[in-house]
C-alpha cells in the first residue's frame, strides 16, 4: 500500500462508515418501533447496543491489516466482500459478548439479526465504492494529499508507469515525465529534477548509471521529496525501504514516520488546538494590547510581522509575529543578531521573552503549524541550510512547530554556520522519527520553563 500520509484519508474514511452505520441503527429502530412497539420497549438497552456496535467497528478499523485497508479509486470485488465479512464477523462477535454479559432479554433477537444482515450490504457498497464518492464530494480537501509526481527514466518505462499513475490521481498529481537517455550525464539528470522540483520522483535504478541513483536518492533526502524505485531493484544503493504496492506496481519508500499514521495526526491535531484555544484569549489577546502599546512609543506601524516560511511537505504559509524591528528595516531576510540595529527600543525584551512569538498560536489553530516540531524558515534559508546536511529535507515531513526539541536543547535564535545546522536537523529528525504525544507534552512544559528563565541565545 501507498504510505499512512497519502492514505491518510483511511481515517475519515473509516469514521463516515462508522457513522452511517450507527446512522442505519437508528433507522431500522424507529421502522421497528413504528411497526410493533413490543419489540422495543427498552430504548436504554438499544443505545448500550449501539455504542457496542461502534465500539467493535472502531476496534476493527483500527486493527484492520493495511493491505485490506481502503485503496485509491474504486476497491476490488473480492477485497471489498472479504473486508464486510470481517466487520460483520466483529460486529456479530460484539453484540454476542454483550448479551453474555449482560444477559438482557429486553432486546429483540430478531432486532439483533436483522441489523446483522442489513449491515453486510451498507459495508461492502462503502468498501468497494466508499473512497471513490468521498473524493468526489470533497475535492477540494482531498486536493492536500496529492503529490506532485515526476516519472524519470526511459520514454517507454516512463509511459509504462505515467499509465498507472494517471488511475490513481486521487493520489497523483503526475507531470510531465522526464525522458533520460542511457548516456545522459548525472548532472544534467539532477538539473532537469532540482527544476521540477516534485514531491516524489519515480525511476528505475537499473536504467540509470549506479552514480545517478544514488546522488538521486541523496539529492531526495536533502531537498525533501520522496523517492520510489521499482521492487525488481534490489536493495543495493544501502538504503532501508518498505515494499509498498499500489495495484500490482510494486516499489520501495522510506519507512513511514509515527505522524504518517492519521491515528497520530489527529491526536496531535487535538493536542494543538486544544494549547492554541487556551492560549489565544488568555495570553495572546491582552499581549496584543500590551505589545502595541510598545510599539506606538518606540516604533509606530503594522502591530504584526508576516513573513512567507516553510511548512509541512514543502507547502508555503504566512508566519505571524508581534513585530519587534522598524518598519524601515534593511533587510527582512538577514537574521536578527546579538546587537542588531533594527530592533527598536522594548522589542530586544520582547524577542527575549519569547513575546514575539504567541501570535504564531493563531496558525496554529488554522493548521499551519503545530504547538511542538522543526522550526520554520524562510525558501532562501532552507536552500542554504540543506548543504549542511544531507538529510535536512526530512524535517519538513511534519508541521513546523512554535517550538520544538532543538530550540529546547539550546539551537535557537541565530544560526552561524553548519555546526549550528547540523545540531538543530539532528534533534529534528529525531523528534520526527520518534514522536509521541508525551514527547509533545514535555517539549511543551520545558518551554514554558525557558519562558521564565531566557538562554543566553534568546535574542
Amino acid at each position: 500500500m501507498i504510505s499512512q500520509r497519502e492514505k491518510g484519508i483511511y481515517f475519515w474514511f473509516s469514521l463516515a462508515q462508522i457513522a452511517l452505520a450507527g446512522l442505519l441503527f437508528g433507522v431500522f429502530y424507529a421502522i421497528n418501533d413504528q411497526i410493533r412497539v413490543t419489540w422495543l420497549a427498552a430504548p436504554g438497552a438499544y443505545l448500550q447496543l449501539l455504542s457496542v456496535m461502534l465500539l467493535a467497528l472502531v476496534g476493527e478499523a483500527a486493527l484492520r491489516p493495511d493491505a485490506m485497508r481502503a485503496n485509491a479509486g474504486r476497491a476490488p470485488r473480492r477485497m471489498a466482500m472479504s473486508t464486510s465479512r470481517r466487520q460483520l464477523l466483529w460486529l456479530i462477535a460484539g453484540f454476542g459478548i454483550f448479551l453474555v454479559l449482560t444477559r438482557d432479554t429486553s432486546i429483540s433477537r430478531v432486532f439483533l439479526i436483522g441489523i446483522s444482515l442489513m449491515s453486510y450490504p451498507l459495508f461492502y457498497y462503502t468498501n468497494r465504492n466508499g473512497r471513490r464518492w468521498l473524493h468526489h464530494i470533497f475535492p477540494s480537501s482531498m486536493l492536500r494529499l496529492k503529490l506532485r509526481t515526476v516519472v524519470l527514466g526511459s520514454h517507454e518505462w516512463c509511459a509504462s508507469i505515467q499509465g498507472r499513475l494517471e488511475d490513481f490521481r486521487e493520489h497523483f498529481e503526475a507531470q510531465e515525465p522526464l525522458i533520460c537517455g542511457p548516456g545522459e550525464k548525472s548532472e544534467d539528470v539532477l538539473a532537469k529534477v532540482a527544476e521540477r522540483d516534485p514531491d516524489l520522483l519515480v525511476f528505475p535504478s537499473r536504467e540509470l548509471p549506479y552514480e545517478t541513483v544514488t546522488q538521486l536518492l541523496a539529492m531526495g533526502d536533502r531537498r525533501g521529496f520522496r523517492c520510489w524505485i521499482p521492487v525488481e531493484m534490489s536493495r543495493q544503493h544501502g538504503r532501508r525501504f518498505e515494499v509498498q504496492d499500489l495495484a500490482g506496481l510494486s516499489v520501495l519508500s522510506p519507512p513511514s514516520m509515527p505522524l504518517a499514521l492519521s491515528y497520530n495526526r489527529t491526536m496531535k491535531r487535538v493536542f494543538d488546538i486544544a494549547v492554541s484555544v487556551a492560549v489565544i484569549p488568555a495570553i495572546v489577546l491582552p499581549l496584543m494590547a500590551v505589545v502595541a502599546v510598545i510599539q506606538r512609543i518606540n516604533s509606530p506601524g503594522p502591530l504584526f510581522f508576516r513573513q512567507n516560511r516553510v511548512g509541512e511537505n514543502g507547502k508555503i504559509f504566512e508566519i505571524l509575529k508581534f513585530r519587534t524591528m522598524r518598519v524601515d528595516n534593511d533587510d527582512e531576510a538577514r537574521q536578527a543578531s546579538a546587537e542588531d540595529d533594527r530592533i527598536y527600543r522594548g522589542g530586544r525584551w520582547l524577542r527575549r521573552l519569547s513575546v514575539d512569538e504567541f501570535p504564531q498560536f493563531f496558525n496554529v489553530l488554522i493548521g499551519d503549524m503545530s504547538v511542538v516540531g522543526p522550526r520554520p524558515h524562510m525558501m532562501q534559508h532552507e536552500r542554504e541550510f540543506e548543504k549542511f546536511h544531507e538529510l535536512y529535507g526530512s524535517r519538513r515531513y511534519v508541521k513546523p512547530g512554535v517550538t520544538g526539541l532543538a530550540q529546547v536543547e539550546g539551537y535557537r535564535g541565530e544560526v552561524k554556520g553548519a555546526k549550528d545546522v547540523r545540531g538543530r536537523a539532528r534533534y529534528d529528525l529525531f523528534y520526527a522519527k520518534h514522536w509521541c504525544l508525551g514527547l509533545d507534552f514535555r517539549l511543551a512544559l520545558q518551554t514554558v520553563l525557558h519562558l521564565i528563565k531566557p538562554p543566553a541565545k534568546a535574542y
